[in-house]
């Protein structure tokens, strides 16, 4: 564990160093590159010192590190305001699509793993919802967030508006919880029937109880705390996947923020939106490994998660 924490905190430090070492990596005289390129009208002894550039790059390091632990991510070129203050906002976006994007998604995937999942005795519910559950999960496997994002933003806000592109969270959370739902759907649907061959279904199935109840008591229940953790270990991808409905669907998150910031040569910006969506990317994914490490799955099961 402590190999585990020192090894994420290392990748961290990299990624800051790295995002750091952007505007001394532009070509000729960093300082004028960057006046030049965004346009900004700030003296260029106040740019240099905000931006680090009046210091070696390893004394700028260390004063940025000590900065970033007491919160102070510096200023915008542009707005003038802190960092903090519009990374915070848009990051309370972020996190509010993200969430109501993941109850989306699992709850889509429970409804389809759960049906669709094989029982002693299939009925026609099962038999059909299981060659929709393999389709659906091959559909979304197939098709690109860019693609199904574009698609649901035509469909719905265009074709036949039922929802505002402007002001909206369910849309997009929708397009991201779809993309991810047709593989957790089909996880779910392999744990349940992992599960009913066991011991204790055998046995609830031999003492009359319904097989709705075997599937939700003996089956759901005991494979829950694997496909949480497993759940914790996508936040990675989900938060990726965010990033990109935002530019989609122009949401006023951490994603539309970074891109913003990209265009407008806004270089701290960029630097303290790289770090930031990176660092929760990698203590989401560390949280749902921890997570993993501490339930009980039985022997020769947890190899998914190793």
């Amino acid at each position: 564990m402590i190999t585990r924490l020192f090894s994420i905190v290392l990748i961290i430090f990299f990624i800051f160093a790295l995002s750091r070492a952007l505007i001394r990596a532009l070509p000729g005289d960093p300082l004028d590159t960057v006046i030049a390129e965004s346009g900004i009208n700030i003296p260029n002894n106040v740019l240099a010192e905000e931006l680090g550039l009046n210091q070696n790059f390893l004394s700028s390091l260390k004063q940025d590190v000590i900065s970033f632990i007491k919160g102070n991510f510096g200023k915008s070129l542009f707005s003038r305001l802190p960092i903090k203050d519009l990374i915070f906002e848009r990051f309370q976006n972020t996190l509010f699509l993200t969430l109501l994007a993941l109850v989306f998604s699992v709850s889509i995937s429970l409804v389809f793993g759960v049906i669709s999942s094989k029982s002693h005795t299939q009925s026609k519910i099962e038999k059909y919802f299981y060659p929709i559950c393999s389709v659906y999960g091959a559909w979304t496997a197939a098709m690109p967030m860019v693609w199904i994002g574009p698609m649901f933003l035509y469909l719905f806000a265009v074709l036949i508006p039922v929802f505002k592109t402007s002001d909206s969270v369910i849309l997009p959370s929708l397009t991201l919880a779809i993309v991810f739902s047709g593989f957790w759907s089909r996880l779910i649907r392999a744990r349940i029937g992992d599960e009913l061959k066991l011991a204790s279904a055998l046995a609830a199935r031999a003492r009359g109880i319904p097989e709705w109840k075997i599937k939700l008591k003996y089956a759901l229940m005991p494979a829950s705390g694997a496909l949480i953790a497993y759940f914790g270990t996508q936040m990675g991808s989900l938060l990726a996947g965010t990033f990109i409905t935002e530019i989609i669907f122009n949401w006023p998150g951490l994603g539309s923020l970074l891109v913003e910031s990209i265009l407008k040569r806004d270089y701290p910006v960029v630097q303290a939106a790289i770090f930031l969506g990176a660092t929760v990317s990698l203590l989401g994914t560390a949280f749902g490994d921890f997570v993993a490490s501490r339930i009980y799955i039985r022997k020769g099961d947890n190899k998914d998660f190793q």
